[in-house]
């Protein structure tokens, strides 16, 4: 419930203090007196977007403070929400922008986004202004209505049908993206495959070329080689100047007297150890030396496996490591090709699986949205009586869509007869300003029946409307707020009668500045003031009398 409205330099609007009724709180004044103005500044403070140029001309910023009592599901999701809010006390949004355009938003004294206001605003107050009744020509605005009034059932399908939506989407667009690439794919694995069989072919191991190489050159200097062991063999074991008989004689010659001092048997111990080392060097030689053997064929076999090992380096990447890698790659591709039918029969079946589970949920919903449908044309039609449309009717058209959506399997849109007997035909064709009122207001009423009860803030609902039909809509409002929160902007008498809290709005001029005045009328003769000059432009002796009439009527 709205308990207090407190606005300052926001539009022409100096400043202002508004206190809701429970009931009705009716705004009147003269055409340009700035009436939507105040509602503007309740939107804004519910989070409604806006700009610098709502901030008055001579102040560093506009503010806007809203009080309410929140309901109990309301109090309880804000305490959920870390708020410290106590059962039945009230809360305040305070909203402020600077002519620079810095802007501030808070709840209950902590700072908080406008989208998070945004959020909650349709559990504190439901703002309809003249637009929404151009709205009300969209189809697109008849299934959010229609779905707002199923209730939170139809809304979670429509929810799940969303949901499912997406994951159809995504199927497919994953399958089309494989078949599309079939191409692309089956280039790929040839090349692929031509890589596994070149490789295969060669079968290289790690490093074989490294060693290839190392015996090749080897080979290629092998006659220097055996000369160079037979030569160290000569120097070694040569019969007269061998250095193994060399070493001999001197372990000899120190034999016979190695006993006589420790270092000349140490002497003698390290030649012994020479010659042993230079018998084994020259074992080693011999060896050497008889595996020396040039083989052409051996070469021929050794200059073809390094070309057949080059050219695999060249055409997969420039090492044997790398081709080995490369050969590790290819089976993968190939092996992701051999299994592409079997992804794409997965594919195809996740695809159809997403496409029935979508068209299960949009099923679910379309059977919802049409019970939805009769309800409202029962509801609609009910109010039509209190309208001045007894004679009216209503319907919801569903129209199939060719393809399910986000939004599900069909279209919506209201139909309206305004009397007995014509076909019922789009809003946008029949009706006219005073009827499109009336049936937003029946669709309004309707729909805060349907849900958790909030302020209903009407900006001149009654456009287009006058004589008995102002009376009937008059009248309707004052039912609803006998069991609700009314708040209204009106030029209308027969509405402003029903007012539990009746304010003027004043628009002034003084030094070359204009500003608007919120003024409370509270005695019995200033409202029938007020209405005496809505009713005929002054208060003279028969308007007065109209608007006695009209007040002890609501009364």
């Amino acid at each position: 419930m709205l308990k207090h409205l407190h606005v300052e330099n926001y539009g022409l609007i100096a400043r202002a203090d508004v206190d809701f009724a429970s009931g009705a709180t009716i705004f009147t004044g003269e055409t340009g007196s700035g009436k939507t103005m105040l509602v503007g500044a309740l939107s804004f403070a519910l989070g409604a977007r806006t700009d610098t140029a709502m901030v008055r001309a001579d102040a560093p910023r506009a503010l806007v403070e809203l009080t309410f009592e929140p309901d109990d599901a309301l109090g309880e999701r804000l305490r959920l929400d870390g708020f410290l809010l106590e059962p039945g006390e009230e809360a305040a949004i305070l909203r402020e922008v600077t002519q620079a355009g810095k802007s501030s938003i808070r709840l209950c004294g902590r700072s908080v986004t406008a989208s998070a206001v945004r959020d909650i605003a349709p559990q504190i107050a439901e703002v309809v202004g003249q637009h929404e009744a151009q709205r009300l020509l969209s189809g697109a605005y008849h299934l959010e209505m229609l779905d707002r009034f199923g209730g939170e059932g139809l809304v979670a399908a429509r929810d799940a049908v969303e949901h499912a939506c997406v994951l159809a989407a995504t199927a497919r667009e994953m399958l089309g993206r494989v078949e599309s690439q079939e191409r692309t794919a089956v280039e790929r694995y040839t090349r692929a495959r031509d890589a596994i069989d070149d490789i295969a072919a060669v079968a290289p191991q790690a490093g074989e070329d490294d060693r290839l190489t190392v015996r090749r050159r080897y080979l290629d200097n092998v006659e220097r080689v055996a000369l160079a062991l037979r030569s160290a063999r000569d120097a070694l074991c040569a019969e007269d100047s061998g250095a193994v008989g060399a070493l001999g004689s001197a372990v000899a010659a120190l034999g016979g007297v190695r006993s006589v001092a420790p270092e000349i048997d140490a002497i003698a111990g390290q030649l012994a150890a020479l010659q042993s080392e230079g018998n084994d060097a020259a074992a080693n030689i011999a060896r050497a030396l008889d595996a020396t053997e040039y083989d052409p064929a051996e070469v021929e076999a050794i200059n073809a496996r390094l070309d057949a090992l080059d050219r695999l380096k060249r055409m997969y990447g420039g090492t044997i490591d790398a081709v080995l890698e490369h050969g590790i790659d290819a089976e993968r591709t190939a092996s992701e090709h051999e299994r592409r039918d079997e992804r794409l029969a997965e594919l195809r079946a996740q695809c159809e699986e997403a496409q029935s589970a979508l068209r299960a949920h949009a099923g679910r919903l379309t059977a919802l949205r049409r019970a939805a449908a009769k309800k409202l044309e029962r509801r609609v039609v009910g109010e039509f009586a209190d309208l001045a449309l007894a004679s009216g009717g209503f319907s919801v058209a569903l129209e199939t869509l060719d393809e399910i959506g986000r939004c599900g399997a069909e279209r919506a849109e209201f139909l309206f007869s305004a009397n007995a007997g014509e076909a019922a035909r789009p809003l946008a064709r029949i009706v006219s300003g005073g009827e499109l009122s009336r049936v937003l207001l029946a669709l309004v009423v309707v729909l805060a029946q349907a849900r958790e009860r909030v302020a209903l803030v009407f900006d001149e609902i009654d456009a287009g409307i006058g004589g008995a039909t102002a009376l009937a809509v008059g009248a309707r409002i004052g039912r609803l707020a006998r069991s609700g929160q009314v708040v209204c902007i009106t030029h209308l008498a027969q509405l402003a009668m029903w007012a539990s809290r009746h304010y003027v709005l004043e628009k002034e001029e003084r030094a070359g500045a204009t500003s608007i005045s919120v003024r409370e009328i509270a005695t019995k003769e200033e409202r029938a003031n007020e209405i005496a000059r809505m009713l005929s432009g002054d208060s003279r002796s028969a308007a007065l009398k109209h608007a006695h009439e009209l007040l002890a009527q609501a009364r």
